[in-house]
């Protein structure tokens, strides 16, 4: 199967926490998986911003449960991220 993308991340958001995964595919076709915390606060999402920045992350997904979604997301948007807010209850109709 050919990859769509090469690098893109999942987001966990909690009230007082986000959990980022990256997904990269090396060379060989190789999937690497990271997993990182950050905290909600504007200082952590700046950091959360930059990890997938330097990872050259190209599709962000994250889930839109509650409200704590939202500052996380604005902070994506305006550095530029290609960012999806999706509803794990919707299933692909393929």
């Amino acid at each position: 199967m050919q990859s769509i993308l090469k690098c893109c991340a999942g987001l966990d958001v909690h009230k007082m926490m986000v959990m980022a995964t990256v997904q990269t595919e090396d060379e060989n076709g190789e999937i690497k998986e990271i997993t990182q915390s950050f905290k909600t606060y504007r200082r952590e999402r700046r950091k959360l911003r930059d990890y997938l920045v330097k990872h050259q992350v190209e599709l962000v997904v994250m889930e839109s449960t509650g409200v704590y979604w939202k500052c996380v997301h604005e902070t994506l948007i305006k550095a530029g991220l290609k960012v999806w807010v999706v509803n794990a209850r919707h299933k692909s109709m393929s």
